[in-house]
C-alpha cells in the first residue's frame, strides 16, 4: 500500500470489528485487517486492567511507564520485542543527543556513567567530545530500573494488534489495545493508553490522524523545506560497532562509507598516533544509509537492512583484515515513521525560535537535523517548547502520545526525535496519563498548570538558555 503523504492528506487508518459480546468498546485493527467476532475467553490469558497502559519499551516509552508508576498507577509495559531498550539496544544508537539533560535522563545517563562508562586511555572521557555507551548497557540500565517499580508489569515479545475504543460525541475514546501473546490474543484494559512504539502503530490503529513524508514550505509557512509535499521520509543507517579482535590491531586509516556517513566516533575523527593511544579498541559507527519508501512496512525495512549489508560487505572485510571483529545492528535504524497529528502541529518555527507554548511540558535542544534534506549550516540552536497538545491525538481520548511520534512537522521531528528529547517528552507523557487515569477523567481535561507543576517537582525542567 502507497501512502499519500503533506499536510492536506492526513490518514486514517481503522476498521471496525464485531464487538465483544454485549461490551460497549469495539476493537480496532487497521485497515487491511478482516472483522472477526472474537472474545477474551477464547484464549487461555485473561483480560487484565491497568490505570495506564504503555506501548513501547524504548527511549519515550521506559520514562513514561515509570513516571506514572512512580505517581500511583498500576502500568502495564507492552513491547513488541523480547528485550526492553528500543532503539539504542536494537538500532544500536547508544550516543546521547539533545538538551537539556534533566529528569530522568539525567538520573539514567548518570547511572550509565556510573556502572557502564567506556573509558579511553587515562583522561576517561572521550578526546572528540562524543560518549556512546555498549547496547548492553542500555539493556542492563533499564531492565533495573524497570524492575525496581513495582507497579509496573512488563509484557515482552507480545505486539499490539488491535485497540479497544468506544465512540463517545464527537471523539473515539481508547479503552485499551489487544496484544499477540504465544500463538493467542490478550486484552489489556485501562483509562489511558499511551503509544511510544516509534512508529505510531497503536494511534493509527485507533482510527488517528497522522502525517508522513515532508510536507510544502507552504502548508506551515516553515523557513526551509520542498516547495511541494512529497513522499520521503529521513534516511535508514544501519549501525554497527567494530572491535579490535587481535592485539595491537590498528583501526586502518582512510577506512570510507558512503557519502551519507559522517563518521565514526573515535575513529575517522582521530589521526594514527591517537588511535594507537586509545585502550578501549572499540568503535561506534554511522553505517550505510538507504531510503525507504515506507517505514511503516515491516517488510521493506527488512528488506533494506539486507541491501545495507550487502553493500557493506567489502568494508566488513576490511576491518576484518584489520583485526576488527563487527556487531551489526539487529534493526536498522529508522529515523521517522508516523507523526500523530494532535492539538498542536510543532514547527520548524517553534524549534529556531525557541517558542515556548503556554502548555509547554518538556524542553528540548537540538538542530535540524533532518537526513536527506539539504539545510543550511550555522544555524543556532535554541532551547524550545514541547506543548501538551503536542501529544493529543485529535479526535480521540484515552491515547497519548510519547517520543519522536509526536505532533510536529517532519522538520520539527528532526529536532526533537532524538534521546534526551525523547525522554523528557515520555515522562510529560507518563505523568499526564496517571494523573488523568486516577481521577477518571479525560486527557483533554488535564489542567496544564497542574501537570506543569508536577513535572517541575520531578526535575523535569531547566532554566531556559539562551
Amino acid at each position: 500500500m502507497r501512502i499519500s503523504m503533506g499536510r492536506r492528506s492526513f490518514l486514517k487508518k481503522a476498521t471496525v470489528a464485531v464487538a465483544v459480546g454485549a461490551v460497549s468498546p469495539t476493537l480496532l485493527m487497521g485497515k487491511d485487517s478482516k472483522s472477526k467476532k472474537t472474545s477474551a475467553k477464547n484464549g487461555k490469558y485473561p483480560s487484565l486492567e491497568f490505570d495506564v497502559i504503555v506501548v513501547g519499551a524504548g527511549t519515550g516509552g521506559i520514562p513514561a511507564a515509570i513516571r506514572a508508576a512512580q505517581a500511583g498507577a498500576k502500568v502495564a509495559l507492552v513491547e513488541e520485542d523480547m528485550q526492553v531498550g528500543g532503539a539504542p539496544v536494537d538500532m544500536f544508537v547508544p550516543t546521547l543527543f539533545g538538551r537539556p539533560k534533566v529528569g530522568l535522563a539525567l538520573d539514567l545517563e548518570e547511572e550509565l556513567l556510573r556502572d557502564h562508562g567506556l573509558y579511553n586511555w587515562d583522561s576517561g572521557t572521550d578526546p572528540v567530545g562524543w560518549r556512546f555507551f555498549l547496547p548492553a548497557a542500555y539493556l542492563q540500565l533499564l531492565s533495573r530500573n524497570i524492575r525496581a517499580e513495582k507497579n509496573i508489569t512488563l509484557f515482552t515479545g507480545t505486539p499490539a494488534i488491535g485497540v479497544w475504543a468506544e465512540h463517545k460525541g464527537n471523539r473515539d475514546v481508547v479503552k485499551g489495545i489487544r496484544i499477540f501473546r504465544n500463538g493467542e490474543i490478550q486484552d489489556l484494559y485501562a483509562k489511558v493508553t499511551i503509544d511510544a512504539t516509534g512508529t505510531g502503530v497503536v494511534a493509527a490503529m485507533a482510527g488517528c490522524e497522522y502525517m508522513y513524508g515532508s510536507e510544502a514550505k507552504s502548508d506551515f509557512n516553515e523557513p526551509y523545506g520542498f516547495d511541494t509535499a512529497n513522499n520521503k521520509v529521513q534516511l535508514c543507517t544501519q549501525m554497527f560497532i567494530s572491535q579490535r579482535i587481535k592485539k595491537d590491531a590498528i583501526f586502518p586509516i582512510g577506512f570510507k562509507g558512503s557519502a551519507a556517513e559522517d563518521g565514526y566516533i573515535g575513529a575517522n575523527r582521530l589521526g594514527k598516533e591517537e588511535l594507537e593511544r586509545r585502550a578501549t579498541g572499540i568503535f561506534f559507527h554511522w553505517g550505510q544509509s538507504v531510503e525507504v519508501e515506507d517505514t511503516t512496512d515491516p517488510i521493506q525495512v527488512s528488506e533494506a537492512q539486507r541491501n545495507c549489508l550487502e553493500m557493506y560487505k567489502d568494508r566488513f572485510a576490511q576491518l576484518h583484515a584489520a583485526g576488527f571483529g563487527i556487531h551489526i545492528a539487529p534493526r536498522l535504524g529508522v529515523r521517522e515513521c508516523r507523526r500523530i497529528k494532535g492539538e498542536y502541529v510543532l514547527t520548524a518555527s517553534n524549534v529556531l525560535e525557541g517558542l515556548f507554548p503556554d502548555d509547554t511540558v518538556a524542553h528540548a535542544q537540538y538542530y535540524l537535523d533532518c537526513w536527506g534534506m539539504e539545510l543550511p549550516k550555522g544555524v543556532p540552536e535554541k532551547l524550545y517548547g514541547i506543548p501538551y497538545r503536542s501529544l493529543v491525538p485529535t479526535n480521540t481520548d484515552g491515547l497519548l502520545t510519547a517520543g519522536r511520534v509526536i505532533s510536529g512537522t517532519r522538520l520539527a521531528h528532526s529536532s526533537y526525535r532524538v534521546q534526551r528529547c525523547c525522554s523528557n517528552i515520555g515522562e510529560a507523557a507518563g505523568t499526564a496519563a496517571a494523573m488523568a487515569s486516577l481521577a477518571s477523567t479525560g486527557v483533554r481535561d488535564i489542567e496544564p498548570p497542574k501537570l506543569i507543576a508536577q513535572l517541575e517537582t520531578n526535575g523535569l525542567f531547566s532554566a531556559r538558555e539562551k
